[in-house]
């Protein structure tokens, strides 16, 4: 993506911020700083309540979110990130796609899918904890978001990251 691309680039970074914390689009255009903590070990965690059920959801950042929620960082604004409206997030990610290689529909849901997938298959995260990270009311809610076939996820993944290994994370 060329740097002069920015509402590309700031699509790429939401989704990824996605794929990081599990946070929905709803909810990413709308959380704040004051929806960071920090805890007594000194991680730094998001807690929010979702636009959707008002359900509490607390997801601990991982260094990549951190990253993005930096990069991003202004005093001019409330929200971690700036506004980039529904409509031309889906314009971009479908530009993001094709430049990606990928054929396949990609939308900003399937961040908060490849985030509840890959902590409940890789790293072993009960369910009940990962319904918990986001903010589900129905741990059979969860469920669906941890059947997603992992084979076709690390190769979309894959594909996504090797489209976009030139760009850089300045901070």
């Amino acid at each position: 993506i060329p740097t002069y691309r920015k509402s590309h680039i700031l699509a790429r970074d939401m989704f990824l911020f996605g794929c990081y914390t599990g946070v929905s689009y709803a909810d990413v255009v709308s959380i704040t700083h004051t929806n960071l903590y920090t805890d007594k070990d000194g991680a730094l965690w998001l807690k929010y309540r979702r636009k959707k059920n008002e359900l509490r959801a607390s997801v601990k950042l991982l260094p990549e979110a951190i990253a993005l929620i930096n990069k991003y960082h202004s005093e001019d604004r409330e929200t971690l990130f700036p506004l980039l409206r529904w409509s031309n997030l889906r314009r971009h990610m479908k530009a993001l796609a094709a430049l990606s290689g990928i054929k396949d529909d990609l939308c900003y849901h399937q961040a908060r899918h490849s985030f509840a997938s890959l902590i409940t298959l890789e790293a072993g995260v009960p369910i009940e904890t990962i319904s918990r990270m986001l903010g589900h009311s129905d741990i059979s809610t969860t469920q669906v978001y941890a059947r997603v076939s992992p084979k076709k996820l690390f190769e979309d993944m894959d594909k996504f990251i090797k489209a976009t290994e030139d760009f850089k994370l300045t901070l």
